[in-house]
Parts: structure tokens; C-alpha cells; sequence
């Protein structure tokens, strides 16, 4: 890890790193005057957290014998199998195609329109590889009970290629970057239940008073892309556009120092794993002076305390 790109980060960090997305109309959830049935609620949360260790188990046989005989899946691509059999071959195919898949499901809401009639909706997020930056899916499942047993009857999902929060969500933590004397931390939690995640970023310098910033990030809601607005503690600010680039986040980002000079850079934000991440900036241009790229730097995700 560079020195000097350490020192730069201060600069530049706080525009890079602002991560998150506001939960659309489609996360608000569902309003019900029908009284609460807590055990059947359960009982389908049960089944939500059996489906994701089955996937991520590679387990297309205990994915499917969560369906009717005769149940419909149809995927985000639009694509429809109807059948026990056949949501077993595809979800086979699908693993030896992707071995390395993960599923988390993030249950939204679960009502019930009739007695032995159960609607659950939320959002799936999934990763193919280790190194991939999560994507989501919205999803719906119509559960029918039978023979005691919760069963999906109709399911599919929809929305692919939309940001939103649940992809950004392994941020949510501490990050940490050492270097001789100098370290960095990045540090994200959630806006209580706003559409936004909060971020502190500072450095210290041996001795030196520590440096900081802070970052909100939500959804630009005139253009529906990822936006990031961020403030350093010398009255600096200024915003990024974020555009997802493989596994890379990629931030156009414009802002003023605290004494008016304007800056621009783009910054590219790298997941290694998800308890490491890269990061670096190019394109650098401060008060109309073009500065040299940095060299990428890894941050390690630190461990919560026990």
C-alpha cells in the first residue's frame, strides 16, 4: 500500500464511499386490518430460511419439495417451470452453471387472505462469486397449506437491474487501512428506518488531530440513480454519481474545498471479498489542476466486538 495514497485518500474518500439507496414505493409494506396469526407468520419465516440454506447448499431437491406437485416459479428473467420436477431440474442447472451462488432472503411482509392462504413478499439478494457486488431481486410467493406444511403454489421474481439498498448493505460495518503511522476508517450503519445509510470516514496521522468527514446516500429521486452527498469537517462538500461496473462501483464525483476550490475525480470503489474492499481515484482535477492517479487501496472489513 502507497503512502502517498494514503495521505490522498482523505481528500478523496469521503466522495468515494458513500454508499446506499433509498427503498423505493415497492418496500413499503402492505397495510392489513386482519388479525395476527404469529405462529402461521413463523412457520413461513421457517420456510424462508430452510430455501436460503438449501440454495446456498446447492440443494435443488430440498428447494423443490418446498412446492405443490403442480406449483409455478417463474424467474426474473420472465422465464415460467410449472412443476415440482421441473423447478428441480432448473434450479439444478442453475447451480452447476453458478456453484458458488448465495442467497439472503429478506422477508417484507407475510399476510394471509384466506385461512390456509399465505401471500410472503420481499427481496432476495444473491451474489454468483465472492468477489461479485450483490444484486436483488423483488419476490412473491403465494403459500398454500397442505397436509399441515406451508408449500409455495405460485412464486416469481422480478425487478433485476435495479439498484437499490439491499445491494449495498455488506458495507454496514468497519473498515480499516493501515499504513507506517497513518490509518484509515470507514465506518457505515443505517438511518434508523430512513431510506438512507450514514458514513463517517477519518484519518489519523501519528499525533496529528484526526481527519473526518461524513456522508449521506440515498436515492436521487429526480433521476432514480445512486447518489452520495458528503461534508468534510473544513466546510468541504460536494456529491457522486455511482454506476455499477462489474465488481466495481464507479463514482463520478464534483465538490468544493472548504475555501471554494472546485474538485472532481472518478473514483472506483473494488469488492476483493466481502471483508475486503479496494478502492482508488483517477482522473483527479483540483482547482483546475490535474493531480496523478493513486494506486489502489485494500481495506479489511474489522470485526465486531464481542
Amino acid at each position: 500500500m502507497n503512502l502517498t495514497a494514503i495521505r490522498l485518500l482523505g481528500c478523496d474518500l469521503v466522495a468515494v464511499v458513500a454508499i446506499g439507496v433509498m427503498f423505493a414505493r415497492d418496500a413499503q409494506e402492505p397495510k392489513s386490518s386482519a388479525a395476527p396469526r404469529p405462529a402461521d407468520e413463523e412457520a413461513i419465516r421457517v420456510t424462508a430460511r430452510e430455501f436460503a440454506t438449501a440454495f446456498n447448499k446447492g440443494d435443488a431437491r430440498a428447494i423443490a419439495a418446498q412446492w405443490t406437485e403442480n406449483g409455478e416459479f417463474t424467474d426474473a428473467g420472465g422465464a415460467t417451470v410449472t412443476g415440482r420436477a421441473a423447478i428441480e431440474q432448473a434450479f439444478a442447472e442453475y447451480f452447476k452453471e453458478h456453484p458458488k451462488a448465495k442467497v439472503e432472503v429478506l422477508i417484507r411482509s407475510i399476510r394471509f387472505p384466506a385461512p390456509e392462504l399465505a401471500v410472503e413478499e420481499g427481496t432476495l439478494r444473491q451474489s454468483v462469486a465472492p468477489k461479485d457486488l450483490p444484486t436483488t431481486t423483488m419476490y412473491s410467493v403465494t403459500h398454500v397449506r397442505t397436509g399441515g406444511r406451508w408449500l409455495a403454489a405460485v412464486g416469481r421474481e422480478w425487478g433485476a437491474g435495479q439498484d437499490r439498498l439491499e445491494d449495498l448493505e455488506w458495507l454496514i460495518g468497519q473498515w480499516k487501512a493501515t499504513v507506517k503511522d497513518q490509518e484509515v476508517t470507514l465506518t457505515f450503519t443505517r438511518d434508523g428506518d430512513k431510506p438512507f445509510v450514514l458514513g463517517r470516514f477519518t484519518r489519523r496521522d501519528g499525533t496529528k488531530p484526526p481527519e473526518s468527514g461524513t456522508m449521506r446516500i440515498g436515492l436521487d429521486p429526480q433521476t432514480g440513480q445512486l447518489r452520495s452527498w458528503h461534508f468534510d469537517e473544513g466546510g468541504g462538500h460536494g456529491q457522486s454519481l455511482w454506476v455499477r461496473d462489474g465488481t466495481n462501483w464507479v463514482l463520478d464525483a464534483v465538490g468544493v474545498l472548504g475555501d471554494g476550490t472546485e474538485t472532481a475525480s472518478v473514483n472506483i470503489l473494488g469488492r476483493v471479498s466481502p471483508d475486503e474492499i479496494t478502492w482508488r481515484s483517477i482522473d483527479r482535477v483540483i482547482g483546475g489542476q490535474a493531480l496523478p492517479d493513486t494506486v489502489p487501496i485494500r481495506l479489511s472489513r474489522v470485526a465486531p466486538a464481542k
